[in-house]
């Protein structure tokens, strides 16, 4: 997940999965990104020249705050909070020039720009100085509740029966223990960090609110997919609604068959299964088979590096830096950090030996090697490697395990068959996982006083086919993305169709990208180059021949699922 944390139009890149740079999100583009059909008006060269001045001192202090966030996720001590606090507000000492936000004004004034990348991006730096100059308070507030929060929950330690458990541990637990009563001590462990932040939650959700109310929206949320991400509500939830509607009876087929499982394992009626049931892979589970053949967390490091050989990728000859396993003070996600493009990029995971862990390595991996392949040459505000194509490239590489083989030799071909057929599963439980998680946030901005313990569990219920019995709990407060990515999990989403269309291009001129050396020549030359210079849409229709489409995506579950 590339940490990316944009608050009020000002991105702050800290990526230590999803997703923080210190500039606005959308960057602005290189002069020779513009259209060759276009005839760059002098406002448009006064604008250009402008934002090539504003970039000579952005990196110096956006970097700054990057390797901050670095060092605060991966040693969460009071002192390197501090030093993170200090260097976001150098960030937005530096936004908050009126030199600069009155240059920007005039050039608006003056009929602004037409060229489609220019206009966005003049958007965005006028909003970030705007808002540096009318609203750094509330940024600088919104920024160090935010680091409250996470120093909180960095620093706690959950426990079961009084003894320290990592998040990896209680993942092993969930995914083998077959003690109801163990399950529900490690759900319950985890659920009491939710319980530790939630109400600091609900309250700078209210702060988040209030400051996008002084920007005329009615939410954050909606603020942040309009600023950020060019999405209008109604827009993003016809694409929820057709996504879900489409692969409806295979999501059904999945929730169906995963229940009668887990109510074979626990023996007991698929009414009486509840959120501590699940997650238990059965010893016939393909998934199971293959996490019992991967020994050590070392060998997920070897796997993973391995793949990326095979691709044409030598990791340990990168610019990336590894900080891969838990310790205390540590952050306990993972992340990717876009210190600098073409340079430096770094990656924090707590890996254990088991598929997720390879998934975790793999995807970050996707987005440091998109950071590090990004033209360096490229103007600074051009360099974003942040985007939904990055979160695709990160989520194409993190389906490997099964789509490419990358555990074949560990187990026999027949179970390797299962496994490989169960990324289609995991497609179809991401659908209603992602729709509970979107859904929730939604909701919680429209009315952050309502009960949420209520809400998160009717959307549990409504798109991942839950009990009603269940017990309403802050299990939502343990969702990372609302804390350090609001309004980003819809990113995901719309990042995983890009995904299945850029892997069926791919391959079919490829084969197994992880067995094709020329694959890294294609995608650095083709995608990872060009950074944030080119929308998802200019990328797509380079690599794939067309815009974004669900069908690549959809067809991947319902042929996969309804012909089994």
């Amino acid at each position: 997940m590339n940490i990316q944390k944009i608050v009020s139009g000002i991105s702050v890149n800290f990526k230590g999965n999803t997703e923080q740079s210190n500039f606005p999100k959308t960057k602005p583009m290189p002069l020779d990104s513009v259209s060759f059909s276009h005839k760059t008006s002098d406002n448009e060269k006064n604008f250009i020249k402008l934002r090539d001045e504003i970039s000579k001192d952005m990196k110096q202090v956006l970097s700054g705050s990057e390797a901050a966030c670095w060092d605060f996720y991966t040693n969460s001590t009071d002192e390197n909070m501090q030093k993170m606090n200090e260097a976001q507000n150098k960030v937005n000492d530096f936004y908050d020039n009126k030199e600069i936000y009155t240059k920007l004004k005039e050039i608006n004034d003056n009929g602004g720009v037409s060229e489609k990348h220019l206009k966005k991006q003049l958007k965005v730096l006028t909003s970030a100085f705007g808002d540096g100059i009318e609203y750094k308070k509330e940024i600088e507030a919104m920024n160090a509740k935010e680091n409250e929060i996470s120093q909180k929950l960095n620093s706690y330690t959950m426990t079961i029966d009084d003894k320290p458990v990592s998040k990896a541990e209680i993942q092993k637990i969930m995914e083998t223990e077959k003690n109801p009563e163990i399950r529900k001590k490690a759900a319950d462990a985890k659920i009491k960090s939710g319980d530790l932040i939630a109400d600091d939650l609900v309250e700078l959700v209210k702060m988040r609110n209030d400051f996008a109310r002084k920007k005329g929206y009615d939410n954050y949320f909606d603020y942040k997919i309009s600023q950020d991400y060019d999405i209008e509500p109604k827009d993003l939830d016809k694409l929820l609604s057709d996504v879900a509607e489409n692969t409806k009876e295979a999501n059904k087929k999945v929730m169906d068959e995963t229940k009668e499982n887990l109510s074979n394992a626990f023996g007991i009626k698929p009414e009486d299964l509840r959120n501590y049931h699940f997650g238990l892979l059965s010893d016939d589970n393909p998934e199971k088979i293959v996490n019992d053949a991967i020994k050590s967390k070392e060998e997920v490091v070897e796997i993973s590096k391995k793949a990326y050989q095979g691709m044409g990728y030598d990791v340990d000859k990168l610019p990336i830096k590894l900080d891969l396993f838990p310790r205390q003070n540590k952050n306990t996600h993972g992340f990717s950090f876009p210190i600098e493009a073409g340079k430096d990029a770094r990656i924090l995971a707590n890996l254990t030996n088991n598929v997720s862990s390879i998934d975790t390595l793999m995807h970050e991996l996707g987005h440091s090697v998109f950071t590090v392949k990004t033209d360096a040459s490229l103007p600074y505000m051009a360099q974003d490697t942040t985007s939904t194509m990055t979160e695709a490239v990160a989520m194409m590489m993190g389906d490997m395990p099964r789509t490419e083989g990358l555990v074949k030799d560990k187990v026999s071909p027949e179970v390797f068959a299962k496994f490989q057929k169960s990324a289609s599963e995991e497609d179809a439980r991401f659908v209603g996982s992602s729709m509970a998680i979107i859904d929730f946030e939604r909701n919680m901005y429209k009315n952050p006083d309502q009960n949420l313990k209520q809400l998160w569990k009717d959307v549990n219920v409504k798109y991942k086919g839950r009990s009603e019995q269940d017990e309403a709990t802050n299990e939502w407060a343990t969702i990372p993305h609302y804390l350090s990515h609001p309004a980003y999990y819809q990113n995901y989403f719309r990042a995983s169709l890009i995904k299945a269309q850029l892997y069926k291009s791919l391959t079919d001129k490829f084969g197994n990208l992880t067995e094709n050396k020329e694959t890294a020549k294609y995608l650095n030359d083709n995608l990872f180059k060009y950074g944030g210079s080119l929308d998802d849409n200019e990328i797509l229709t380079k690599v794939t021949g067309k815009e974004l489409s669900a069908d690549d995506f959809c067809n991947r579950i319902n042929n996969q699922i309804n012909n089994n």
